[in-house]
This record gives structure tokens, sequence and C-alpha cells, in this order.
């Protein structure tokens, strides 16, 4: 491992595991439910287009059932690839249907991971990407991703690598920062990779900086996962989707025993039409975070500005990362915060960063003004402390 992935903020060797930030957000919710006053910063995700949504299912279950209610068995429903395909610039039998970008995660690695080998993960990361390689039987190292920019030095993914690696794990929008990752950035990474190693990228995010065509395009050593769930704010359709070269597409397939088992019916069905007619979707998120991001770019000038916190938002999504000034233990932090003043905000330990939080502004943009508000009330107090 190289010598600048094991500094203290960047090693990820304390990433907690997926359960434990599942655990930690079921606590907080369920603690939600029963306080007023309660503001969530943490969210990642786009409200739900519940208007929306009902309005596709009357149409395709109204009078009569819509022809894209249709076998899943195998790869899924077809239209949902073939519009999958039309969205991100590829045919489509580079398309594998899942319940979700994590099955379509778990899928890849479980293709191209045997017990033994290697993989390559950034951090900060999302505790899933880590958690599922191991679940595969690898080893795990980190190459950091840098604030304030939070991209990736080549040389230092190069150091890395070894006779076992065989992927490299990052996300388009990075979770948790936002920040994106340019072609020609994904490309040079690629370049400094043996030709046996691929780059799986998570891009649910990637909608909110395009859409553009997948990063699969770039090459066919790339392998893009996505969903509704993250920019649409469509998590109850549980559609994802893996986009890689028509062999990588076989290999997926042929690793995973007859495709994705939990592909549902009827929900693929709604999905088709969705994508299909996807444009009230975007732009839905789009009016939604045209009324957000003012305020959370406000709130995070005037506390960038009293030395509150570090770091700009990110151009794109719904979220930020910054870095909180003098604080080290910002699970110490959020625990306060939420003790004291009922904010819940996602601490940077569950990222492989501490000092960080994670805020999120994809919902109700008088909800943030007030919350992003007592934050800030908050951390004043904090720093008195």
């Amino acid at each position: 491992m190289s010598k600048a992935s094991k500094s203290p903020e960047t090693a990820g060797a304390h990433i907690p595991s997926a359960d434990d930030y599942a655990d930690w957000v079921k606590a907080m919710m369920r603690a939600v439910a029963t306080t007023r006053d309660a503001a969530v910063l943490y969210d990642s995700t786009i409200k739900e287009p519940t208007e929306l949504l009902a309005r596709v299912v009357r149409e395709a279950f109204g009078e009569q059932i819509t022809d894209r209610y249709e076998s899943v068995f195998v790869n899924g429903n077809r239209f949902v690839a073939a519009a999958v395909a039309q969205r991100y610039g590829v045919q489509r039998e580079n398309v594998v249907s899942t319940t979700g970008a994590t099955s379509a995660m778990a899928m890849a690695i479980r293709a191209y991971v045997e017990p033994g080998d290697h993989v390559i993960v950034e951090t900060p990361c999302f505790d899933l990407l880590p958690s599922l390689a191991a679940a595969a039987g690898a080893s795990v190292s980190y190459v950091p991703r840098r604030a304030p920019d939070f991209q990736i030095e080549p040389v230092e993914l190069a150091a890395l690598v070894g006779p076992r690696t065989r992927l490299v794990l990052l996300t388009h929008l990075h979770n948790p920062s936002g920040a994106a990752l340019s072609d020609e950035a994904v490309l040079a990474l690629l370049a400094a990779l043996p030709e046996n190693v691929r780059i799986v990228i998570d891009e649910v995010y990637g909608d909110f900086a395009g859409p553009a065509p997948a990063k699969a395009t770039l090459s066919p050593r790339i392998i893009s996962v996505g969903s509704l769930t993250k920019a649409q704010g469509l998590f109850a359709l549980k559609c994802g989707w893996a986009i890689a070269s028509a062999e990588d597409a076989r290999a997926i397939l042929a690793a995973s025993d007859q495709g994705d088992w939990g592909v549902s019916k009827l929900s693929h069905a709604v999905a088709a039409r969705v994508l299909e007619n996807i444009e009230p979707f975007d732009g839905h998120w789009k009016a939604l975070l045209a009324a957000t991001r003012p305020v959370a770019e406000r709130h995070a000038r005037q506390m960038i500005a009293e030395g509150l916190l570090e770091g700009e938002p990110p151009p794109y999504g719904c979220m930020y990362f910054p870095k909180v000034v003098g604080v080290s233990d910002t699970r110490a932090l959020t625990d306060w915060l939420w003790s004291e003043h009922h904010l819940v905000v996602a601490p940077g330990e569950f990222f492989g960063t501490p000092g960080h939080v994670r805020l999120g502004f994809g919902r109700d943009a008088a909800e943030l003004d007030d919350g992003l508000g007592r934050l800030a009330a908050a951390l004043r107090l904090y720093r008195k402390r």
C-alpha cells in the first residue's frame, strides 16, 4: 500500500460495515419519527415524485395492462434494458437488469473476484463498496480521494496494484462528496492499471451531471452500474442495471445463476414506462434542486465565512461533504447534534474520513433552510465547548 493511502484522513481502515451504517440509519429514523422538531440533513436521495409515479401506474394498469408487463426471468425486462441502452449510449446486449445498483455491483464483483483476490476501493467511500468486495473473499486496499476536489492521482492508484488485483471500485458522482469524475480522469486511471484490471463505477448520481453516455462506453474494461433510486427518487421500483461490454455482460450473468432473481415483473414494467418517458422525472429533480441548491450554497458560504466549515458545495447533485473546522471526532459531534438539537447529519467516520460530515439537500427547500440555520447555530455553540 502506498504511503499516501495510509494517512489518517484517507486510510479507510476504520470504515464501518454496511450493517453498521444501516443500523445507524434505522435507529435515527425511528428517533426522527417520534421527534416533532427533528431536521434530517444527511439524506442523499431526491424526494420521491409520488404523484408522477402514481400517474405512470394508473396509465400502465388502468383500463388494460401495459405490454411492458412481461417475464423478467434470466435478464430482466427487455423494455427496461432497451430504454437504459438508449439513454446511456449503448446497445441492448450491453445491459444487465438488476434490482438496483448495489445488486449490479455485487454481480460484477462476483463475476471477476475469487477468494484471495484483491480489490481497490476509493476513500472516502460508501460503505457498501468494501463490504461487497470483502463478501466475495477479496482483500481491500484504499486509494484516496482527497479534499477539496476529491479526485484520484493515477500514480497512487498504480502503487496499490498487486498480482491479484482484479477490480477498482469508484463512484460518479462521488459518494459522499458529490465530486464528478471526468472522462479524461477515468481514462487516466485506466491507463495506470494493468490490462487485466477492470474499473467498476457506481453512477447512480451520474444523471445530475448529464445524463451522458455511461463511463462504460469509454473502454471495454469499464463497467457502469446505475439505478432509478437516487436522482429520480424511485427507490420503490427497485430498478437498476449494469452496463458493460457484451462479453462482460454475459460473464456477469453467467456468474449469477440466471441473473438477479429479485427483479420484479410488476415494478420493472412500471420502470420501463418511466424510462421511456423520463423527462417529467428529470424535471422533478431539476426543479427541486433549483429551489434547494441556492439555500444550501447560501448557508455553506456563511458557515465557511464564519470558519465553521471548509470546502465548497460541488456543482452537481444533492450532496455536500465539508470539513468541520476544529473537529476531529465527527461521530461525537453528530451524536451531540441529535441529542441537543435534534439535527441529523452523517458523520465522516461512516465514509472513512473523520472530521467531515455529509449533508444532503434533495428534499424540501423550507425545511432545508430551517435545518441548516439550526446547524450553523449549533456549530457555533459546539466550537465554544
